[in-house]
């Protein structure tokens, strides 16, 4: 077996945290760059613009992509032969208290989501995710989700008889009613398959997915483009205030299922998608 500490563990989490915070990712800069030099759109090209000025803001002055700093999801994906030495989760959980507070981000977390709502005044507990993988070291994988795309996230239990069509019209018609929400322009993520209780973590994966990465399977590649054309045909725009692109990217990820049921999950990443990974290897 081979070590990693929990230690080298919690400080990759704090890096990852700070990155995520205050930096785009690449294939979500350029997509934005993109959009905003094809945009007609007067307003939209101005929105667009000032959403790319204010990235180069927040990472020149370490300031928050988005007031609202997001609840952190923690991927971890663990390799053969590989031992943690220590307490995954109060580590996890320590980095995201320290780099909240060290950096004023805005923590959002209450402790109790009915009765109390009382602040936890340290963002946890993050969500952390264990998967294994046959391959060497640890991988680190930190996406930080804001509250107002996270109300915009549905499961629906379909008709198995359902068609590609369908989806299209269910995607288009929660957009039209729901994105403004979630401050276009969007990233569409939507789970198919396995059950109600996991497919939402499909939509999860889909939505954080590198946008430039087209599903392999050429029948979800195709319903990913058409999802993604009929959504900028309804020329919400950024903002909702009208424009090319109501969103960037479409992705879906799926899975088998029951025969007897069709779970699908939709999830938004707002334009502010914030997510960074890293590997640990042994010593």
């Amino acid at each position: 077996m081979k070590n990693i500490k929990i230690t080298k563990i919690k400080e990759k989490v704090k890096h990852l945290i700070v990155e995520a915070s205050f930096n785009l990712p690449h294939d979500i800069r350029e997509a934005l760059e993109k959009a905003r030099d094809n945009e007609n759109n007067k307003t939209a090209r101005q929105i667009l613009s000032y959403i790319l000025e204010n990235e180069k803001i927040s990472k020149k002055e370490k300031l928050p992509l988005c007031q609202d700093c997001g609840s952190v999801y923690v991927n971890v994906f663990i390799g053969k032969d590989i031992c943690i030495s220590g307490d995954l989760g109060r580590g996890i959980n320590e980095a995201v208290s320290e780099v909240y507070g060290k950096y004023y981000l805005r923590k959002s977390i209450v402790d109790d989501p009915l009765y109390l709502r009382k602040n936890t005044n340290n963002n946890n507990p993050a969500i952390i995710n264990i998967e294994y993988f046959n391959g060497q070291g640890l991988k680190l994988e930190v996406n930080l989700k804001g509250g107002g795309s996270e109300n915009c996230s549905y499961l629906f239990m379909l008709n198995p008889s359902s068609a590609p069509e369908d989806i299209v019209n269910k995607v288009c018609g929660i957009v039209k009613k729901e994105v403004t929400k979630c401050c276009p322009p969007i990233i569409i993520g939507i789970g198919l398959g396995s059950t109600a209780s996991e497919v939402t973590k499909l939509a999860r994966r889909a939505t954080f997915r590198n946008i430039n990465k087209r599903n392999s399977n050429k029948d979800y590649r195709a319903l990913e483009e058409k999802i993604l054309e009929e959504v900028n045909l309804l020329n919400i725009g950024p903002q909702g205030l009208g424009g090319k692109t109501t969103a960037l990217a479409c992705n879906i990820e799926y899975r088998p299922c029951h025969m007897a049921t069709l779970p699908m999950a939709l999830f938004f990443g707002c334009h502010s998608l914030r997510r960074f990974s890293s590997k640990i290897l042994p010593p």
